[in-house]
């Protein structure tokens, strides 16, 4: 690590969250519970986004499968072009101030490893300052057997944090995670509706055991003035620093690590510097003080984890512990 790149100052509490909604009781919702229901795409606008994404989709795609990931640029480019085209007639509606900068295919193909376990979305903005807003949205109704999305409500603001793919988690524990998947709601859309949410809130969903593939489109938007930035952790060499780049734009579109190498040190971008940060975690205690007021949770174990395993493996056993009930 070099001394003479700068350190940057940390997040060591929550901004107050800057407008993006038109409607102040929308724009309240979104503060409180890290996301809000909205009707986003008209039939022919879903039929529209359907038939191009059977057209383009690649023939190797399997499991959970984000367009962001193809190793396809033009696949990648061609689907940010339409999602964002024909979302636009609603983010003129709903929103102000921001900028629309991604629209992706986030896909869940008919297979039993396409769980995405618990996380937090990666961080792309200076979040002292600014938000990272994903609408996403379904072109199916969504179903428990076809990978239904489960957030934490309120969790974008249980503890400021750096998020990364190399970074440690703050729910990075056996009983965090089941208390999670206890407390976590899930959040049946119809096909055309959208969860606009906090980019840092706590959300998962189980594997697609339907028959047909969980089409969604996802749009990431963020405040007008906001530039992107992403962070990176060298677990042997940085100690307690993060190292933060700064992004442009066509971030998303164009960064092939994210298919690939995504553990590495960005080649893209341009490092800002290095960020001391504590590495926070949360605690069972934490999560039953501040949600067990609205739901008791069983005390006993509701599954295991080793350590190695992947989350995505533990929510696939643990929901169907809970289905089975």
């Amino acid at each position: 690590m070099s001394a003479t790149i700068p350190t940057i100052q940390p997040y060591n509490a929550f901004s107050t969250m800057l407008p993006v909604f038109k409607d102040a009781e929308k724009q309240a919702l979104l503060e409180r519970d890290g996301y809000v229901i909205i009707d986003y795409y008209t039939p022919s606008e879903m039929e529209e986004l359907v038939s191009l994404y059977k057209t383009w989709h690649p023939t190797d795609e399997k499991g959970f499968f984000p367009s962001t990931f193809s190793k396809d640029e033009q696949y990648r480019q061609k689907a940010d072009v339409a999602i964002q085209r024909l979302g636009q007639r609603s983010i003129q509606h709903y929103f102000e101030n921001i900028k629309v900068v991604c629209g992706s295919f986030i896909v869940k193909a008919p297979d039993p490893d396409s769980g995405m376990g618990i996380h937090q979305d990666m961080t792309l903005v200076d979040e002292k300052r600014f938000t990272g807003i994903n609408i996403w949205c379904p072109l199916v109704d969504l179903t428990p057997e076809n990978g239904v999305l489960y957030a934490l409500k309120g969790s974008h603001r249980l503890v400021p944090t750096m998020r990364g793919s190399t970074i440690p988690a703050i729910y990075d524990d056996t009983e965090v995670r089941e208390a999670i998947t206890f407390y976590a709601e899930p959040i049946y859309l119809k096909a055309g509706q959208a969860i606009v949410f906090d980019q840092s809130i706590i959300h998962f969903s189980p594997p697609n055991e339907s028959n047909e593939a969980r089409i969604v489109t996802n749009t990431f938007i963020t405040h007008k003035e906001a530039t992107f930035q992403i962070a990176y952790w060298d677990k042997e060499n940085y100690g307690d620093k993060v190292e933060v780049f700064a992004q442009a734009d066509d971030f998303m579109t164009n960064y092939a690590q994210f298919g690939h190498d995504i553990n590495a040190r960005p080649r893209m971008g341009k490092s800002l510097g290095f960020m001391n940060y504590t590495f926070p975690r949360l605690s069972v205690d934490q999560l039953d003080e501040i949600y067990g007021k609205y739901k008791e949770r069983p005390k006993q174990v509701i599954c295991t984890l080793p350590p190695e395993q992947p989350a995505t493996s533990f929510i696939k056993r643990l929901w169907q512990r809970l289905w089975s009930r």
